[in-house]
């Protein structure tokens, strides 16, 4: 009896002793345990603090700590990105560069569904930034490179093409478009559509001999590209 009583008595001074502590000390707690290597442990400190937490942004610093956690220790991207995506309750009051930088820490963490989202939200909210195009292609790198939702990072680069034609990325977005048809998707003719419409719009910028080159081989195999023949040689 005294047996169940002293653990009866250890398991509730345990829960009083985790009852009231602030965030700054289930932060300090989680960031100890993973220290430890206790990662469950950690990460359940860092889902108290979010509780714990009076302002919206230390519930992002708590919910971006623990999404870090669970993509580079716990290798679970899902909860990453449900971490990630719940600081999207708090951001209303974030910087232009801040919610970029958010979108760039969810990549980072392979949250792509939550970057997504905060490159959205950046887009509603910031639709007059003076780099907005750079942000835009950004996106569309992401779309491109991250994700590799090749159909949605056409669609992005397009916009690029069509509303911002004097911009420095627009020749890249076009590019890239017929990259994507050509070496990609292995659509050739959706390829020649538009590498030509890179040629016409900009014959003399620096990647159009790389556009003609493409455009050359459309379709063929390096064995087929005598340009190649020397670096297939080396690697026989």
């Amino acid at each position: 009896m005294q047996k169940f009583l002293l653990t009866g008595l250890i398991v509730i001074s345990l829960i009083l002793s985790s009852c009231g502590k602030s965030y700054d000390e289930y932060m300090t707690q989680g960031s100890e345990f993973k220290t430890a290597e206790q990662y469950e442990q950690a990460l359940e400190s860092y889902d108290n603090a979010i509780k714990q937490a009076e302002t919206g942004e230390l519930r992002i610093s708590a919910n971006i700590e623990a999404g870090n956690l669970a993509f580079q220790y716990l290798k679970d991207v899902d909860k990453a990105d449900q971490y990630f995506q719940a600081t999207l309750n708090d951001v209303s009051t974030y910087s232009v560069g801040d919610l970029r930088d958010l979108a760039k820490q969810a990549l980072t963490a392979q949250a792509n569904k939550a970057a997504v989202k905060m490159y959205k939200l950046w887009f509603e909210k910031f639709q007059d930034a003076p780099n907005i195009i750079t942000v835009k292609y950004e996106f569309a790198e992401v779309y491109h490179k991250n994700i590799r939702d090749l159909r949605n990072a056409i669609i992005s680069y397009d916009e690029i093409v069509s509303d911002y034609p004097d911009s420095e990325q627009a020749p890249k977005a076009l590019f890239s478009i017929g990259y994507i048809y050509a070496n990609e998707l292995g659509e050739n003719d959706s390829a020649t559509k538009y590498y030509s419409q890179f040629l016409e719009k900009y014959p003399n910028h620096e990647m159009a001999p790389s556009v003609e080159f493409e455009l050359k081989y459309l379709g063929k195999s390096l064995e087929e590209i005598p340009e190649l023949q020397h670096l297939l040689s080396k690697t026989s």
